[in-house]
């Protein structure tokens, strides 16, 4: 009932239907006291003709016949005359229509009566249609709205302030014309996302294939190439295939991640067993270089240790490949997170490349490694990001490069 009442709607038509019952229950007191007034007016002419009329012709009665309209009579004397009258027909049996005192009055009460309950009606019926009016107004609204975000216009906001299901209804409308905004949005960014994939992956691969097909129709074209060169061409073409191969897989994991399509896992590892994984699947590239391991070597984290290890694989990489032959890993643990930082010995990066080195297809220079395309840095943001974890970097020219990658200690995100 409670609940019901919080309606401003149920409220406003009990507290109409309550003033037109009391003002019905006024009107109809008036009525039967206006009624009664009349009919006691009826009464008091009648008792004086009688009065009237038995003393014109005997004046001596007086006396005898006053107290019975002024006072109380006894039930021996109601008797009497009940005995009498009934002869005539008049008794308290007798219908009412045969009264003479109400047989004047009673078509004028009938009709106060029909006037009153036809007031009450309409009146009621004025209310609810006043009342459904406005339950319909608020339908109405709700359903010009819905049909204005139908066709994509969400800047519509349904007033909630208040009690009721209505404030209910249209607060509910707006968190659903929110999250179909957020869902167009997100639909929206991910056709973005997939046409500029599409596109970078085009324009990656143009080189790459323009150069397997110079190579090829040379290889077809040119009978006379000797062995050595056909061998050089045939070692070009794997490098560009190799290269092309990287590119695809690389593009294809980040577009995973960032599509939703891959579950991490969370499990409670050490960064050192990751960090582990990395180094071994490194071990080639590597050949030759200083890695030390210093810090807290029971630092862990929740997260994936496949693909954290894919994260630092591209870290290290990019160390090895900019350093000048010496690698650092320092792990650190606190109660709240655990953090890895990997830092080289190289020449460093200019401040004005810092905050774009994390983009997709972002090189710094070309001539530390041409053929860099520029994604490992993205996947390995990717990667770590979508674990709830945070990646930096800080480097200055002639002191080498730093990345910072902590992972807050919570096992779920």
């Amino acid at each position: 009932m409670n609940d019901l009442f919080r309606n401003r709607e149920i409220r406003s038509i009990v507290i109409k239907l309550f003033i037109l019952q009391l003002i019905f229950g006024i009107v109809g007191f008036i009525i039967i006291d206006i009624s009664m007034d009349r009919i006691n007016s009826q009464i008091v002419k009648r008792d004086m003709a009688l009065i009237g009329s038995i003393l014109n012709s005997d004046p001596e009665l007086e006396d005898r016949i006053i107290p019975y309209i002024t006072k109380e009579v006894s039930q021996e004397d109601i008797d009497a005359g009940m005995k009498i009258l009934t002869e005539y027909g008049y008794h308290d049996e007798m219908d009412k229509d045969y009264q003479p005192v109400l047989k004047d009055l009673k078509p004028s009460i009938q009709m106060a009566a029909v006037v009153s309950m036809m007031f009450f009606i309409i009146s009621l019926i004025l209310i609810i249609m006043i009342e459904y009016r406005k339950v319909y107004k608020k339908i109405q609204e709700i359903s010009n709205v819905a049909e204005k975000v139908v066709e994509g216009d969400f800047s519509i906001y349904l007033d909630e302030e208040g009690e009721g299901d209505f404030n209910i209804l249209n607060h509910q409308f707006n968190q659903m014309t929110n999250r179909l905004e957020n869902s167009l949005d997100t639909l929206k960014q991910e056709k973005t996302f997939l046409k500029n994939m599409i596109s970078d992956i085009s324009h990656q691969l143009k080189t790459p294939l323009s150069s397997l097909i110079i190579l090829n129709d040379i290889l077809i074209e040119d009978t006379d190439i000797d062995l050595e060169t056909q061998i050089d061409f045939l070692e070009k073409s794997k490098r560009q295939l190799d290269r092309m191969e990287w590119l695809i897989i690389n593009l294809l994991k980040v577009a995973r991640i960032e599509a939703g399509a891959i579950e991490f896992k969370r499990e409670n590892i050490l960064l050192k067993d990751v960090l582990d994984i990395s180094l071994k699947s490194l071990n080639t590239q590597l050949r030759g270089q200083e890695v030390s391991i210093e810090g807290n070597l029971e630092s862990n984290f929740y997260g994936d240790m496949d693909w954290t290890a894919e994260a630092l694989i591209n870290i290290i990489k990019n160390a090895g490949e900019h350093g000048n032959g010496k690698i650092e890993i320092v792990l650190e643990n606190t109660p709240l997170f655990s953090s890895i930082i990997i830092k080289d010995n190289g020449d460093g990066i200019d401040k004005k490349h810092i905050p774009y080195i994390f983009e997709r297809f972002y090189k710094v220079s070309s001539e530390i490694k041409p053929e860099s395309i520029g994604i490992g840095l993205n996947l390995s943001r990717v990667i770590i990001e979508s674990q709830n974890g945070t990646i930096s970097v800080r480097s200055k020219r002639g002191e080498g490069t730093e990345f910072n990658i902590t992972f807050l200690k919570t096992s779920s995100i």
